[in-house]
């Protein structure tokens, strides 16, 4: 049914949180007409050691973090739902497509049908990660858990569509994304989580950037995020999430490194570009890097040369500005730095 002519469609309060070595990150807010309406940011610093690499260390000091932004950002109401962010070495997600042949290409599509398809789509993915994961080299003998599972999209014999309820065709596909982590990884961060609110999950962070960027009209590119501890990066071709990567070299070895290692520019951007596994054809020459200070300037200098010698090609890196996602709004200016926390409100919105 056609929503009624100036009414807008409001979701319930949810949060974003990004869970850093630093510091954490919050952004809550509401889905309104398909975007995010942000109407709260906070951060809260982390003692040095309290979380390494995606690996909360210290249950207590970062469950009170996160109880401390919630309260903060959210004010008086809680957030019916939260996800929180993290990235790390073996945080992994997998990126399924799955069609289904309709008998009744003539009949519209239901939404019984869409239902029936999502959740075979989704035990399909979850099927394909699990066994994706069994033959990573990292991860075998390593018990793994299942983080989140997202549906990226509909599509009705090739043509992507945000809602296939009425249309006809012969093909549904379904694409859906699976984040997977270490189980001690996993269990690590719900914990902390479950110290300050029982309504959250938790996803990669490289992903929910990723997918934020996608779904706000970035149709083919890179997104770059250079942490205190960590380099994390998703790759969107087709206005998808094709593939992440994370690598635990990040902002603060880098600065340490800087004067006595002038190569280390040249060794972190091979790291970037080295061949990721799941990903066909060449990298992006489009880049949005974010959390880069100009003391690193040299890092996406030598990222553009190694993806050029590597293309063939020009590539432009450019720092990543928080209008492009535009599928978020805030009354108050958003910093590129908040966009990690917006991208997880946004997936707990079911905004993008």
């Amino acid at each position: 049914m056609a929503q009624p002519r100036g009414k807008v469609e409001r979701g319930p309060l949810v949060a974003g949180l990004e869970l850093g070595a630093d510091r954490v990150r919050a952004v809550v807010g509401h889905r309104e007409t398909g975007a995010l309406r942000v109407s709260g940011i906070a951060q809260a610093p982390l003692r040095a050691g309290a979380l390494a690499a995606g690996l909360v260390l210290d249950r207590e000091a970062v469950g009170k973090a996160i109880a401390s932004v919630l309260a903060n950002a959210s004010s008086r109401d809680r957030p019916a739902r939260v996800v929180a962010a993290i990235d790390g070495d073996d945080v992994r997600t997998f990126h399924v497509a799955t069609t289904f042949e309709r008998d009744a290409v003539g009949q519209p599509i239901t939404a019984g049908e869409v239902a029936r398809a999502t959740a075979e789509a989704r035990a399909e993915a979850e099927r394909t990660a699990r066994e994706a994961a069994l033959n990573d080299p990292a991860l075998r003998g390593i018990p793994a858990v299942q983080l989140r599972d997202d549906v990226a999209g509909l599509a009705v014999d090739g043509r992507a569509l945000a809602d296939v309820v009425g249309f006809q065709g012969r093909f549904v596909e379904v694409r859906t994304d699976v984040s997977l982590a270490p189980l001690v990884l996993a269990s690590a961060a719900t914990a902390a989580l479950d110290v300050a609110t029982p309504r959250g999950s938790v996803t990669s962070g490289a992903y929910a950037l990723g997918r934020l960027l996608a779904a706000s009209g970035v149709a083919e590119g890179a997104v770059l995020r250079l942490g205190p501890d960590v380099t994390a990066v998703a790759i969107i071709r087709g206005a998808r999430v094709v593939a992440t990567r994370a690598f635990g070299l990040g902002r603060d070895a880098l600065l340490a490194r800087a004067d006595a290692s002038p190569g280390g520019a040249e060794v972190w951007a091979r790291c970037v570009v080295a061949p990721i596994p799941a990903l066909e054809g060449p990298l992006p020459a489009r880049w949005h890097v974010v959390g880069v200070p100009d003391e690193l300037v040299a890092l996406p200098r030598a990222l553009g040369d190694a993806l050029a010698a590597q293309r063939g090609g020009d590539v432009d890196v450019a720092p990543l500005r928080p209008a492009v996602a535009a599928r978020v709004f805030a009354a108050d200016p958003l910093h590129a730095d908040d966009l990690v926390a917006a991208a997880a409100a946004s997936l707990a919105a079911e905004a993008i």
